[in-house]
């Protein structure tokens, strides 16, 4: 190696984007054991100075996402958590069930409420995690090229980035086998590899200003909407800290009045938006006004090993409040998959599944986006066939209940494919059960011993590591096919292999004081009591015959067996596909 190659800086992964995406990104990714082959840079100086500003909104499948990675309490910890809403007319008086409801009917989740924290905090909080994981965001550091060398093999430094430091004005060359770009909707990332980004933006703009305020609305600490016949569907949101955003069109009719859009603008309008009632801003924090439009990138992976995600890949209007959290579901759905390509206990072709899943639901946020933001307006959605005097606010609560579970993360799911696999169990339970590729759902259970209540999320951290779940069902019923599934286990090679990615866990539909002794065998793993028989419902298992659930580092079902000792090849079948051992 000559002496130019040994100045050259070398890291796995190279991550471009210092905003929550960012380093949710590198935090899974130190986490997941890499940070010493990890770096993350940032353009722009991040400090607590930085403006308040951008994305406020954690829906619950985010929250979860984040609780499975310890990130989530110190969020709450902080946060105003959204749990009421209201819709005032253009009268000031108030309308039920429109704008913003589906808020207080989000079940199903232990986070069900809107957790309301301004990226400024949440990002402080993500800096201060990844430190203490042993890396640090640099910045002011700007990537100004990339090369892509791919003739290089799969596993080499197929990347050359040249960075600047922003302090010193002085370049760099880092190399590194992939380069994930989490660089905002304007993206050197995507400009340089010259990854389409398809859609437009609109004539329509809007203005987004938050400060403590002061007003004679009756019902103010809520996420709501007033019906304004001059600035649309003006959005209301309480923030943390006692803060409040106010959000409203700015029609072109509007915007003659000001030559200049500056602060005292912003405070006019949005005094004016929100009548009939009075507003008086105490202190502004942040204000700004943007064009509307939907993008997405036609590619999230190229070239084998340069990656898109948050913003970088897809951008469209803050309507429905989504982009930081389908930022936080690419980031969580690449690291793990990422993670076990680079400790080589996954295939490279795994990578691939990060674009196959992600792309289509955010083809589906887009297709919401555009109609959501076109009500929001006051104009119906493009090609409505309905009738064309129809009062843009009923129908836009009519949008935002059909799409509530969908925007609230809880019924995001993925096609099958090498990860999510249908198996043996079948369910003739009512409801339905629970399938590979949909979330496995969050379900109270009670540690043996002290009968403490804990979640199978708690129980089933996301540490790059799948977790299989046997529901023993009721022993009476279950305890032969049980013996016969853990004697298969204790017999298999693959289960045998320490290194294999694994945690099990065992979850009776009963209790006592023994989990043996309830089982008739060692349990599996952990063992987490459902007495009530609530999970076992919730997952569609009987438990007169209980099943195996596989979970996916990320909290999705990946495949669901019959709990019988045929079933352990099966298991041994699927983790061939996904794993390499």
């Amino acid at each position: 190696m000559g002496s130019k190659e040994k100045d050259i800086r070398h890291v796995d992964v190279l991550i471009v984007g210092g905003g929550p995406v960012g380093l949710v990104t590198a935090f899974q990714l130190a986490k997941f054991g890499h940070s010493r082959s990890i770096a993350i840079i940032e353009k722009y100086p991040k400090s607590s100075q930085d403006q308040y500003g951008r994305a406020i909104t954690l829906y619950p499948r985010s929250s979860e996402m984040l609780d499975q990675l310890g990130l989530a309490d110190e969020l709450a910890q902080e946060c105003f958590a959204c749990r009421s809403t209201v819709s005032y007319d253009k009268d000031g008086k108030e309308v039920k069930g429109r704008g913003w409801y589906f808020m207080e009917n989000m079940k199903d989740t232990q986070w069900n409420f809107a957790l309301v924290l301004r990226q400024k905090y949440q990002e402080e909080i993500f800096r201060r995690r990844l430190r203490q994981e042993g890396v640090s965001l640099e910045a002011p550091v700007e990537l100004v090229s990339v090369d892509v060398q791919e003739t290089t093999p799969e596993d080499g430094y197929r990347i050359t980035a040249i960075v600047k430091d922003g302090a010193s004005g002085e370049t760099s060359n880092v190399k590194c086998k992939y380069l994930i770009g989490a660089d905002g909707g304007k993206s050197f990332v995507r400009r340089a590899l010259a990854v389409p980004f398809d859609g437009n933006t609109t004539e329509d703009k809007w203005v987004r200003i938050d400060g403590v305020i002061e007003t004679d609305m009756p019902k103010t600490r809520v996420y709501g909407a007033i019906e304004s016949p001059t600035h649309g569907n003006v959005l209301w949101a309480a923030l943390d800290h006692g803060g409040t955003r106010i959000g409203f069109a700015f029609t072109a009719e509007r915007q003659k009045a000001y030559p200049e859009f500056n602060e005292a603008a912003a405070v006019a309008e949005a005094i004016e938006s929100v009548k009939p009632f009075s507003l008086k801003f105490k202190q502004v924090d942040w204000y700004t006004v943007y064009s509307v439009g939907q993008r997405i990138a036609r590619n999230f992976f190229t070239k084998d090993c340069v990656f898109l995600a948050g913003d970088a890949c897809h951008t469209h209007s803050s309507g429905a409040a989504q982009g930081m959290n389908t930022g936080m579901h690419d980031a969580v759905n690449l690291a793990w998959k990422l993670s076990m390509v680079l400790k080589g206990i996954a295939p490279p072709s795994l990578l691939h599944t990060y674009e196959t899943e992600r792309l289509p639901n955010v083809h589906k946020l887009i297709n919401y986006d555009k109609d959501i933001s076109r009500l929001m307006t006051m104009q119906l959605p493009i090609g409505w066939k309905g009738d064309p005097n129809a009062d843009p606010n009923e129908i836009l609560g009519v949008v935002m209940e059909e799409a509530s579970t969908f925007t609230t993360g809880l019924s995001i799911a993925f096609d099958l494919n090498t990860i999510n696999v249908k198996g043996s169990f079948v369910s003739n339970c009512d409801p339905a059960p629970v399938s590979p590729g949909q979330r496995g759902p969050d379900v109270q259970l009670q540690k043996p011993g002290t009968n403490e209540a804990t979640r199978l999320h708690k129980e089933t951290p996301n540490i790059a590591r799948f977790h299989i779940v046997v529901f023993s069902g009721e022993p009476e019923y279950t305890s032969s096919n049980l013996k016969d599934f853990s004697a298969a286990v204790e017999t298999s090679k693959v289960f045998s292999n320490a290194a294999l990615p694994i945690s099990w866990l065992t979850i009776p539909a009963k209790g006592g004081p023994s989990a043996f002794e309830i089982l008739g065998v060692m349990p599996l793993g952990k063992v987490f009591y459902d007495q009530k028989h609530t999970a076992h419902e919730r997952y569609g298992v009987d438990i007169k015959e209980g099943a195996v659930v596989v979970l996916r580092p990320d909290g999705w079902i990946a495949t669901a067996t019959a709990l019988r000792a045929g079933a352990v090849k099966e298991l041994e079948s699927y983790f061939g596909m996904c794993l390499e051992f």
